[in-house]
């Protein structure tokens, strides 16, 4: 269910230490506030208790849940880096969640948006420089953003963009080739051809993405691309990243994870503990300590 708040309830709203230790949670390392800003858009910053970093991150949907993410990833994750001295905004794109519809087409939506959220974000915790995340589309969002925008320090592409290259059609069929069944169905799914991965993802042209790519490390920022099992179906070996992204995805600014064994929206606690952990050392390694950058 989505909650419509009003104005008055956004206003610097904070969570009261002693509302959480009445419920039994442990203490809040970090301070937590609702905006409302740009074009009727609703976000949660989570700022540390002291100093913050210069670097800020700014969390965006994934698919279509809300700002709290899978399994309420994005509340743990910004708290997680709020109580590491980073800043975090995680809100609703337009039309997602508490925020309004959009009002204008797509494209430039995303760029008018983020753009919205990084000023807030600068606004209420100094941020001067910024990483994005986000999981499948949220990831195509801060792929096109990360490469065309200055500010952005960094992204974390959960399930981003990749390819199948010939070493992923060898892995990905020879299995299948063994199977009668599979190979039936194949054939019979051919007949009926239903939506292709391309009608869900926003990922530009080979070509293109291979020079977003080589341009963003270009200019020193630093990506953390994460695959999980959910991605199978289109990226399944970690050669393949090179294979299709070109030399700049082995630069020392591209590091890369693939956990097969986890599921698109790590649905498994120990799995998020382990996501949180890894981001939150990829974190502190490429922008170091507060105050920083």
């Amino acid at each position: 269910m989505n909650l419509q708040l009003d104005e008055k309830a956004l206003e610097q709203r904070q969570e009261l230490p002693s509302a959480r230790a009445a419920e039994g949670l442990p203490a809040l390392e970090a301070t937590e506030t609702a905006h409302r800003f740009g074009d009727g858009l609703v976000g949660v910053v989570t700022r540390p208790l002291g100093a913050a970093s210069k670097v800020g991150v700014v969390l965006l949907n994934a698919g279509l849940t809300r700002h709290t993410g899978p399994f309420r990833v994005h509340v743990d994750l910004a708290r997680m880096l709020a109580a590491q001295g980073f800043a975090v905004l995680r809100f609703d794109q337009s039309g997602l969640g508490d925020s309004a519809l959009p009002g204008k087409a797509a494209g430039e939506r995303r760029h008018r948006e983020t753009d919205a959220a990084m000023r807030l974000l600068a606004q209420e915790a100094g941020v001067e420089r910024f990483v994005l995340c986000g999981l499948c589309s949220g990831a195509d969002d801060a792929f096109h953003v990360g490469a065309s925008d200055p500010r952005i320090a960094g992204a974390i592409l959960l399930d981003g963009v990749a390819y199948p290259t010939p070493g992923f059609w060898v892995r990905h069929a020879l299995p299948r080739l063994l199977d009668f069944g599979k190979v039936l169905r194949f054939l019979l799914s051919r007949r009926n051809a239903g939506p292709s991965l391309a009608d869900f993802r926003d990922w530009p042209a080979r070509a293109d993405a291979r020079r977003m790519l080589a341009e963003m490390v270009e200019r020193d920022a630093r990506l953390l691309f994460v695959f999980t099992g959910g991605a199978y179906h289109y990226f399944n070996h970690r050669s393949q990243l090179t294979a299709c992204l070109g030399r700049a995805a082995a630069s020392p600014q591209v590091r890369l994870e693939f956990w097969r064994e986890y599921d698109h929206t790590f649905f498994l606690r120990k799995h998020r503990r382990v996501l949180l952990a890894r981001i939150g050392a990829w974190m502190r390694s490429e922008f170091g300590a507060v105050g920083s950058h």
